[in-house]
C-alpha cells in the first residue's frame, strides 16, 4: 500500500502519463490544420513575388512547396491501416513537415516585405 510521500509521486506521474498521452494523440491529427496553414502562406508569399525577387526567396518559397507536398503524403500513407505505429510516428512527421513549410513561407514573407504572420 502506498502512504505519504509516495502516493503523491505514484498519483503526479500517473497524472503526467494520460497528459502526455492525451496530448500527443491530439497533436498527430492536427496536420490539415498545419497543411491550411502552410497552404495560406505559401499563396500569400507567391502572391508578393515580383520580378526583382531574390531567386533566394523564391528558392524558399519553391522549398516550403516541396516540404508541404512531401507532409502531405506522409500524413496519407500514415492513415493506411498497414502502418501500425509506424503510423503514429508519420503524422508526428508530417505535423513537423506543415510546420517547417510554414516557417519558410513565414520567412519568405518577411525577407519580401519586413512583415512576419
Amino acid at each position: 500500500m502506498l502512504k505519504g510521500k509516495n502516493l503523491i509521486l505514484a498519483l503526479a506521474l500517473a497524472g503526467f502519463g494520460f497528459a502526455a498521452v492525451g496530448t500527443t494523440s491530439a497533436m498527430a491529427y492536427s496536420c490539415g490544420a498545419e497543411y491550411e496553414a502552410a497552404e495560406k502562406l505559401i499563396s500569400e508569399a507567391k502572391s508578393m513575388v515580383k520580378a526583382d525577387t531574390d531567386s533566394r526567396i523564391l528558392a524558399m518559397i519553391t522549398e516550403a512547396e516541396g516540404i508541404a507536398d512531401a507532409g502531405i503524403i506522409s500524413h496519407k500513407k500514415a492513415n493506411q491501416p498497414h502502418t501500425g505505429d509506424n503510423g503514429k510516428f508519420m503524422h508526428g512527421d508530417s505535423v513537423r513537415k506543415g510546420r517547417w513549410a510554414r516557417s519558410l513561407a513565414n520567412q519568405a514573407i518577411f525577407l519580401m516585405n519586413g512583415e512576419t504572420r
